[in-house]
C-alpha cells in the first residue's frame, strides 16, 4: 500500500491503519500474540487464564473449528474476551483494540522507531519529517540505487 507524502501526516501515528476488522479478527490477533507471549503454548495459556491445560476452547477459536450445531467457525465472544483480560490483568477492552505497529513488529524495529519518533514532535513538524524521509527514498542520479547505502 502507498499513501502519498501529503496524506501521511493525518494518519494516527503509532496505529497500524487497515480497513476496519471484525472484532473477532482483533481478538484473533490478540489470542495469537497472547499465546506467543506464553511460550507459544495454549496449554501455557489456558492454565493462567484459569482453564485445565487441555481446554479445547481457544484452541477451536484459533484454527476457527466449525461448531457443531451451526457449522460456523467458532469465534471469541465477549464474556471469554473480558475474563482473559480480567485473568491476564489487562485493560478492559484489551482484546478488541487492533494491536498497533509497535506491538506487532516490536519497539526496535526501525519504523516503530520511525513512529515513535514523530509521534514525540509537533504536529507542525510533521511534514518536513515526512519530506525528509521521502528524500531518502529517492533514487539517487547515476547508479539507479535509492538514497540509502
Amino acid at each position: 500500500m502507498s499513501i502519498a507524502c501529503a496524506q501521511l501526516e493525518k494518519l494516527a501515528i503509532g496505529h497500524v491503519i487497515d480497513a476496519m476488522q471484525p472484532v473477532t479478527e482483533t481478538r484473533l490477533i490478540r489470542l495469537q500474540m497472547l499465546v506467543k507471549k506464553h511460550n507459544g503454548s495454549l496449554a501455557d495459556l489456558n492454565e493462567a487464564i484459569g482453564l485445565v491445560r487441555t481446554d479445547a476452547t481457544l484452541s477451536q477459536i484459533r484454527t476457527k473449528a466449525p461448531h457443531s450445531k451451526t457449522g460456523k467457525p467458532r469465534v471469541m465472544g465477549d464474556d471469554l474476551a473480558r475474563k482473559i483480560e480480567e485473568r491476564l490483568s489487562l485493560d478492559e477492552g484489551w482484546m478488541d483494540t487492533p494491536p498497533s505497529f509497535a506491538e506487532l513488529h516490536g519497539e526496535e524495529d526501525p519504523r516503530t522507531k520511525v513512529m515513535l519518533l514523530m509521534e514525540a514532535m509537533p504536529p507542525d513538524q510533521w511534514s518536513t519529517a515526512v519530506r525528509l524521509l521521502d528524500a531518502l527514498t529517492q533514487p539517487t542520479k547515476g547508479n539507479g540505487t535509492h538514497g540509502h547505502q
